[in-house]
C-alpha cells in the first residue's frame, strides 16, 4: 500500500504568503521602472497674447503635482492635443482642469488617460505681463 504524506498546513500558507509577496514585489518594481518620477521647475514671462505650453507624459495610474505663482492672473489649463489645437486656431481650450485668474496655485492632479496632456498658462485678458514660476513633479502613485 501506498504512503501518502502530508505537510503541516503552516508550512503550505507560508510558501503561499512567501509567493504572493514575491509578485506584488515584482509588480510594484515594474511600475515604478516604468513610471518613475519627473520634476521641473521655471521660470516664464509672459506678455499679452502669448501662452506657455509644457508636455506631461503618464498613464492612468500617475499623478502630477503643479505648483504656479504668478505676478499676474493666468489661466491654467491641463488639456489634449485636441485641445491645443483649438488654441493654436485661436479658440479657448477645452480643459481636464481649468483655474481661471489666478496668482498662486497648487495641486495634485490624476491622470484620466494615458499622455501626453499638456499644461498651459494664458495670461488674463488685460494683463501686460505676468512672470509665472512653474513647477511640475510627476510619478507613480499607488492608491
Amino acid at each position: 500500500m501506498a504512503a501518502i504524506t502530508v505537510r503541516p498546513p503552516t508550512l503550505k500558507k507560508m510558501e503561499a504568503l512567501g509567493f504572493s509577496l514575491m509578485i506584488v514585489a515584482a509588480v510594484l518594481m515594474a511600475a515604478a521602472v516604468w513610471g518613475g518620477p519627473h520634476r521641473f521647475q521655471e521660470d516664464v514671462v509672459l506678455n499679452p497674447g502669448e501662452y506657455y505650453l509644457y508636455t506631461l507624459n503618464g498613464h492612468q495610474w500617475s499623478t502630477v503635482y503643479f505648483s504656479i505663482k504668478s505676478t499676474g492672473p493666468v489661466t491654467v489649463c491641463i488639456t489634449d492635443g485636441t485641445g491645443v489645437e483649438m488654441l493654436k486656431s485661436g479658440e479657448g481650450p477645452l480643459c481636464f482642469f481649468k483655474a481661471e485668474d489666478t496668482t498662486s496655485i497648487e495641486k495634485i492632479w490624476r491622470f484620466p488617460e494615458k499622455g501626453p496632456l499638456y499644461l498651459v498658462l494664458v495670461p488674463a485678458p488685460g494683463t501686460r505681463q505676468a512672470i509665472v514660476s512653474i513647477t511640475v513633479k510627476s510619478g507613480l502613485v499607488l492608491w
